[in-house]
């Protein structure tokens, strides 16, 4: 069983009717609890790396405070929903190595798969998407 603190979050994503430099997330975007983040690497090794704004980082850090003990026992949901096609999937490293899939679309066809209250994990994946979309390079570069 993983503690209960958070070293990183990542998100990936796959996007079957588009080219993989043009998906967002589709190289992956990790997020460390020190506010630093890596959008990449490509297959040919390219990564884009900086640090998210002091707020930023608190926000995240408040959401994972509320969600990190119950990710930390595991219990899995899965529901109906997600887009075919698309594969949205976000994992959270904690202290000790261990990796929890918070949130899965897309892992098994037809269904939304989470851990712990779907509010909390929406609230997650909806703010870790949207520092995503502001920092995940699109087009992502080729070198």
């Amino acid at each position: 069983m993983p503690s209960g603190t958070w070293i990183e979050v990542r998100e990936q994503t796959t996007c079957e009717a588009m080219r993989d430099d043009y998906c967002l997330g589709r190289y992956g975007f990790t997020i460390k609890d020190d506010g630093t983040f890596i959008a990449g690497p490509s297959p040919q090794g390219s990564q884009v790396q900086g640090r998210t704004k002091p707020q930023e980082l608190r926000r995240l850090g408040k959401l994972m405070s509320q969600l990190s003990p119950i990710l930390a026992r595991g219990e899995r949901t899965c529901e109906p929903g997600g887009l075919p096609g698309i594969k949205d999937q976000v994992d959270v490293t904690f202290a000790g190595g261990s990796v929890v899939r918070a949130y899965d679309s897309g892992g098994l066809v037809g269904k939304i798969c989470h851990v712990g209250a779907w509010e909390d994990v929406h609230r997650l994946h909806d703010y870790l998407h949207k520092l995503m979309t502001r920092y995940y390079p699109l087009p992502f570069p080729a070198h």
